[in-house]
């Protein structure tokens, strides 16, 4: 079966449909070239980045992604391994167990989260939420930065991602968080660098849970965070909101581009042209479209005098038809107006 290769860009990162596991992105060991196995065992050491000394007791949170599907490929299930460093700062993370439902094994995340020191993440990194590079499955070695008073909670938070063990420990960051969104306590500065013109905006800021239950009717809970597809920049960003224990069908996600007025047009061209069963209704911001594929009911829109496009997905579970997720996608460019009036101000 051919791989989907630009609608998979669009959604998430390639893999063919018989590939039941994706080719790791890291090394085995540090000191080899040989590519490592996202099935596991992982194992490393945690230090601290100034002194060299041990980290004892940091969480260690690791989750494997599958993905079920092809053309709009969907989450296909995840599976988690929560753990702590011991005394001596060591790690290891069990191999995982068989692929849900016979989906493919797609991703692997090790994040390292202990207070007083910015957090670690295998795939990306706190600096500029580029990607990380020097990751490896065995014999890995994690120096944590001390946290400085000058960095952002907010950022911060962004960057840890969700889970219910993540969120539990990071909750203390909130109330800072919260304080420097609001505007109550000054910040640091630009939350990603290179923003442009405009207001910082990102995905998680579109919807609430409480909207999107509101008009679904959902009463269960959801795990959020961004999706695994690529790491937000000044130029992307998503955020995923996955129903605790339900199938894939009651899952939501929010991909958002920004760019100059040229580019968001191109990125806006290239999903009309690669998504399935396109219905064109320009019924939202500037043009908007509407997609169908199995369970998955699909809204794009370009907002062109703002350079963005947003991209909204939801399982048929959850938006029982297609003005479900068109319902959202309205509230969404909503929040987008009122976050970045066209006058230049923030309301």
């Amino acid at each position: 079966m051919r791989c989907a290769s630009l609608l998979a860009l669009v959604l998430l990162f390639g893999a063919c449909a018989s590939q039941p596991v994706r080719t790791a992105p890291f090394r085995a060991r540090p000191d080899s070239v040989d590519p490592g196995d996202l099935r596991g065992p992982f194992t490393g050491r945690v230090v601290d980045a100034a002194s060299a000394s041990p980290v004892a007791g940091a969480l260690v949170y690791a989750s494997w992604t599958f993905e079920a599907g092809t053309g709009l490929p969907i989450p296909g299930g995840f599976r988690e391994h929560i753990g702590n460093t011991d005394a001596n700062g060591y790690y290891k993370v069990p191999a995982v167990g068989s692929a849900p439902g016979g989906a493919r094994l797609v991703d692997f995340t090790l994040l390292v989260y202990k207070r007083g020191y910015v957090a670690y993440r295998s795939d990306r990194r706190f600096g500029d939420f580029g990607p990380r590079l020097d990751f490896s499955q065995k014999q890995h070695r994690i120096a944590l930065e001390r946290w400085r008073d000058d960095y952002s909670h907010a950022r911060h938070l962004r960057y840890v991602g969700g889970g219910a063990a993540v969120t539990a420990l990071t909750s203390w960051e909130a109330e800072e968080a919260i304080a420097e969104l609001s505007g109550t306590r000054k910040g640091p500065g630009e939350l990603l660098p290179g923003l442009g013109e405009g207001p910082y905006v990102v995905a998680a800021q579109l919807l609430t849970e409480a909207e999107i239950k509101a008009q679904t009717r959902y009463e269960g809970t959801f795990e959020t965070g961004p999706l695994g597809d690529e790491p937000d920049t000044s130029a992307y960003s998503s955020q995923h909101y996955k129903a605790l224990g339900r199938p894939e069908s009651f899952d939501i996600a929010i991909r958002m581009w920004r760019a100059d007025a040229g580019g968001a047009q191109s990125r806006y061209d290239e999903l009309s042209t690669s998504l399935p069963d396109i219905d064109a209704r320009d019924e939202i911001a500037s043009r908007s479209l509407r997609a169908i594929e199995g369970d998955i009911r699909g809204v794009a829109f370009l907002d062109g005098p703002r350079g963005l496009v947003v991209l909204l997905t939801c399982g048929k579970s959850q938006c029982a038809t297609i003005e479900d997720a068109v319902a959202l996608a309205r509230k969404a460019h909503e929040r987008i107006e009122r976050l970045w009036p066209l006058d230049g101000g923030v309301q």
